[in-house]
């Protein structure tokens, strides 16, 4: 009898994993998508707020990645909810150093500190949220969104799982 228990327990966790995906691909499709095209640059004269971001340092007045390039940084405001306010998102686009269209992005809380950083294209505020903290989607590869869930303990996003966005 013990079996059928796990039987039906892992029957309802089939069930169960493919529409919370779903789900998923509905709030990324419902989500404004925005991209490096979309950011504003970042001043040289704002270096300062941009220190956290670990592929980027100012030499000579320019900035350069970690494959020691002259680039040109561009930031975005993301609204995740009040309990996690002046956040934003780092775009660094260098297609030798991080692959054809490709970029470095880097989200930060709003004193300064990485709370996700990795290569995506894009960056998706979802509807959903976790402790008042709206979750992101970041492309990797199309069609393919990763989604996070912000964990407060941790002051970092978690990731959740990849959903694929069908045409």
């Amino acid at each position: 009898m013990k079996w059928l228990g796990v039987l039906a327990g892992a029957l309802v966790m089939s069930i169960a994993v493919p529409a919370h995906a779903e789900d998923y691909v509905r709030l990324v499709r419902k989500a404004k998508v925005l991209t490096f095209k979309d950011a504003k640059p970042v001043p040289v004269s704002s270096s300062e707020r941009l220190r956290s971001v670990a592929n980027l340092e100012l030499q000579d007045g320019k900035y350069i990645d970690d494959c020691n390039h002259p680039v040109t940084p561009r930031s975005i405001p993301l609204d995740l909810g009040k309990t996690l306010p002046d956040v934003r998102a780092v775009f660094v686009q260098d297609s030798a150093c991080y692959g054809a269209g490709e970029s470095s992005l880097t989200i930060l809380d709003g004193n300064d500190r990485v709370i996700w950083q990795d290569n995506a294209t894009s960056v998706a505020v979802l509807s959903s949220a976790n402790g008042k903290v709206s979750d992101l989607a970041f492309q990797e590869t199309a069609p393919t969104f990763s989604v996070w869930r912000w964990n407060a303990s941790g002051h970092v996003y978690e990731m959740l799982e990849n959903v694929e966005l069908p045409d």
